[in-house]
């Protein structure tokens, strides 16, 4: 399960801002990890397989990382942050241009439920669908 929790962090980390965790997305991490007592030594390892969170547990922890991140706020998904993330870590113009269609593609999503941690699942599922279709470059030696 913690594996899971993990490997959305790292995703949305690199999906958001890419190129490197920022100090806000490292401090973001750390608190939400002690927050729901995630082990820091399981991040790479799940950040391979890919995986998001089922458990209320792992939703919340995502959720806790993209609120503090600023991705989400007042329970909506603020486009104009995940942008601002963007600029500010995409440095190769391909390479943004995917990372702003990705977050255009998600903004809308919805939580299918009424769970309060559904809506930072349903974004990670859309942006690794769309990273994954649209070949988003993320070097594996910045995770």
């Amino acid at each position: 399960m913690n594996r899971i929790v993990i490997v959305v962090a790292l995703i949305l980390a690199c999906i958001f801002s890419c190129y490197g965790l920022s100090p806000d997305m490292k401090a973001a991490i750390d608190e939400c990890k002690n927050q729901h007592n995630i082990d820091s030594d399981q991040i790479k390892t799940a950040f391979d397989k890919k995986e998001i969170p089922e458990t209320a547990h792992g939703k919340c922890f995502m959720s806790c990382v993209m609120e503090k991140m600023g991705v989400l706020k007042d329970g909506k998904i603020d486009l104009d942050r995940i942008l601002e993330i963007n600029r500010k870590k995409f440095k190769d113009p391909e390479n943004l241009g995917k990372a702003d269609e990705i977050a255009n593609r998600c903004a809308n999503v919805e939580s299918p439920d009424s769970e309060e941690c559904s809506l930072a699942t349903e974004l990670a599922k859309c942006a690794l669908k769309n990273a994954i279709e649209l070949k988003l470059e993320v070097p594996k030696d910045e995770i």
